[in-house]
């Protein structure tokens, strides 16, 4: 790709990062307090009906503006699931440290993010972990995400393709869009499943 193509792709990207975030911020507290709470029930139906046993996960902490999974994380400790949540470290690795209702959090001190206070742990949890869930603000039909910008994932997931986990994104309905809706670079990591607070999509 030439250098003026990859500045086109980028200046494309950032335009629809921008208006998917405006539409995030358009929407009501209780219109967004309502999708958390279908959310949390569409993820735990699906991974405790359609997986077998589910012992561990990986996800996330939602910032503001993003579909919450404030109700999902303790849906699914309540549900005998052990769940552990990414910290940011230098040169965009991540940590894992386990969570807990009522948690303490502090805000990173190299991303827009919170992170919980706690034991850190290293990439090798995932030969135990069934699914990560991660964010997004799109995610087309051929499973093609469109992150933050900050490449943390991008990152991190080649470094466990190997280990038995299923990557799952998490987006509003109206995300989940159309192949091609837009711009994907080679580095982009694809994801198997996506869940919004209504529906389950497997990725072919």
């Amino acid at each position: 790709m030439t250098a003026d193509a990859s500045k086109n792709r980028d200046v494309e990207k950032k335009a629809v990062r921008t208006k998917i975030r405006a539409a995030r911020q358009a929407l009501d507290p209780a219109t967004r307090e309502d999708h958390g709470k279908q959310l949390a029930a569409t993820v735990l139906g699906y991974l405790t009906q359609s997986t077998g046993i589910v012992r561990k996960v990986a996800a996330y902490c939602s910032s503001p503006g993003e579909p919450d999974t404030s109700v999902l994380l303790d849906a699914l400790v309540n549900e005998g699931i052990e769940v552990y949540l990414p910290i940011c470290e230098p040169d965009f690795a991540l940590s894992w440290a386990a969570y807990s209702p009522g948690i303490e959090f502090l805000p990173s001190a190299l991303a827009p993010v919170l992170e919980p206070v706690g034991p850190r742990f290293a990439n090798d949890i995932f030969d135990d972990i069934n699914t990560i869930i991660i964010p997004a603000l799109a995610i087309d039909a051929q499973g093609r995400r469109l992150g933050q910008g900050g490449g943390y994932y991008d990152r991190f997931l080649p470094l466990i393709e190997d280990s038995p986990v299923r990557v799952a994104a998490v987006v509003y309905d109206s995300e989940f869009v159309d192949e091609d809706a837009f711009p994907f670079a080679e580095h982009d990591q694809p994801v198997d499943l996506v869940f919004t607070p209504t529906q389950v999509h497997q990725i072919p």
